[in-house]
């Protein structure tokens, strides 16, 4: 059990430094222009894609990608190259989270957050809580890993919603003139559909849960009176 523990302690040391490591190496830490400088092409999305993989996976933040990306690239391909770094994060954040742990990630253990997806884990409410604008996603890998969330309907909400709304941003961005960050660039209008979406998704999940005891209750109600009859 002492050797597990050693090993769990092991990999978290390394997924931390590999991470910080790409994170510093992307240009977020020092200056975002490196990015701009090297311009468009393959080495500049890769880089945006490990970048934001490592700080998804490690709770850094992250936004600063969805400003810089449709600076780079047409709208389609930064969706592209933006949802695969969130993609790629949550993957790694919800793992680290669920098979090695560690203080920082136990702390979310009885919180709002990890309590809220514990009772709610549907496909509409990850979709919904990922697709609001300003969630804390890097928490939310962590949350639904200590909560043990299905991996794959997880991965799959989380790249349904941020191919959205990356491509919202997208948009948003490489057709705004003069802005100078992603606030900048998203308009009350923008910010309200998403969140009119994100709504609907929770709408959504509300009625299916009541559909699913209204039936569950019938059939229950159903038993009995076969049993009553016998």
């Amino acid at each position: 059990m002492q050797r597990r523990h050693l090993w769990s302690a092991a990999m978290l040391v390394a997924a931390v430094i590999a991470g910080f490591s790409i994170y510093r190496w992307s240009g977020l830490w020092d200056a975002p222009e490196r990015l701009q400088q090297m311009g468009v092409g393959g080495a500049a999305a890769v880089t945006i894609i490990l970048a934001m993989a490592a700080a998804w996976a490690f709770a850094l933040p992250a936004s600063i990608f969805l400003f810089i990306t449709p600076l780079l690239f047409p709208p389609h391909w930064s969706a592209l190259i933006t949802t695969s770094g969130c993609a790629l994060g949550t993957a790694v954040g919800y793992t680290v989270a669920r098979f090695i742990g560690g203080p920082w990630v136990e702390r979310l253990r009885g919180k709002r957050l990890y309590n809220f997806l514990h009772r709610h884990s549907s496909f509409l409410v990850l979709f919904g809580i990922r697709l609001t604008p300003s969630s804390p996603h890097g928490y939310i890998n962590y949350a639904a890993g200590l909560a043990r969330i299905p991996f794959f309907r997880f991965v799959v909400a989380t790249t349904a919603a941020m191919a959205i709304k990356s491509y919202v941003y997208a948009n948003a961005v490489h057709y705004t003139v003069g802005a100078k960050s992603l606030m900048d660039a998203l308009s009350a209008r923008t910010m309200l559909s998403l969140s009119a979406v994100a709504v609907l998704s929770f709408a959504g999940h509300v009625i299916h849960t009541r559909y699913l005891r209204s039936k569950e209750q019938a059939s229950k109600v159903s038993r009995e009176m076969a049993e009553a009859r016998l």
